[in-house]
């Protein structure tokens, strides 16, 4: 692993924030650099996670991009997915569609055909109507 240098970074903070640094500095055994440092990685990760969510979500990248922009694995991007109850975008047209074509190539229950168009119809109507 590579040595790189470090950058001073000053950072102006009220004195309710200043107090509560040197709480959590005394309580947790740590520098208040330190703990600066650590809230700075914690925010700059939740930071590219949810940016790498927005992408996802908008369709910008697919969950590959998303994970490798969150710095994480597409696995761990899937958990933070389900923990904030965001359904991926294969659940759309594009994957009933690939959907109908297997059953076409492969045959279907009519149940299957009928759990397919009641979830058409969800899609249908939870997108904005088209211009």
């Amino acid at each position: 692993m590579a040595i790189s240098a470090l950058i001073t970074k000053s950072v102006r903070l009220d004195s309710d924030e200043s107090e509560m640094l040197a709480q959590i500095s005394q309580t947790e055994g740590l520098s208040e650099a330190a703990i600066l440092r650590q809230f700075v990685r914690e925010g700059i990760t939740t930071y590219r996670m949810d940016r790498a969510i927005l992408a996802y979500q908008r369709g910008e990248v697919d969950m590959s991009a998303a994970a490798r922009y969150a710095g994480v694995s597409v696995y761990h991007l899937m958990v933070e997915l389900e923990k904030r109850d965001i359904t991926p975008p294969a659940a759309t047209e594009k994957f009933v569609d690939g959907l109908k074509a297997l059953i076409e190539t492969f045959g279907g229950s009519q149940a299957l055909h009928e759990t397919i168009a009641e979830y058409q119809t969800q899609l249908s109507s939870s997108q904005p109507d088209s211009v």
